[in-house]
């Protein structure tokens, strides 16, 4: 619902998957943890934008791994890859050269 109040004309998902984390019992709500022999790339690598979709999470924070404080702060730095990404695609778009001034909200729901 939120969704389409931002974007009204937007046409509806093809599929969706709803998670039921404090039910699961596999899970429970639990958070991500570091065990022995974990490649240390491998959150940075959880990070890496696909297309146009990016992550983020306790699971992508290399320095807060397993926090709340992590989930908040990677999805501070996922927001601003987001903007940077949607910048260079205006610029792209524009064809302006040097840096643009376009206000951009990103929303926190």
């Amino acid at each position: 619902m939120q969704l389409k109040r931002i974007f009204p004309n937007a046409m509806a998902p093809v599929q969706y998957l709803v998670s039921r984390w404090g039910s699961d019992g596999n899970s429970l709500g639990s958070y991500s943890y570091d065990v022995v022999g974990k490649p240390h790339d491998l959150s940075e690598r959880f990070r890496v934008p696909v297309d146009n979709l990016f992550f983020a999470g306790e699971a992508t924070s290399s320095s807060f791994a397993g926090s709340v404080h992590g989930a908040y702060s990677s999805g501070l730095m996922a927001a601003e890859e987001c903007m940077m990404r949607v910048l260079d695609l205006f610029q792209l778009v524009m064809g302006e050269e040097g840096p643009a001034s376009v206000p951009l909200l990103i929303s926190r729901l």
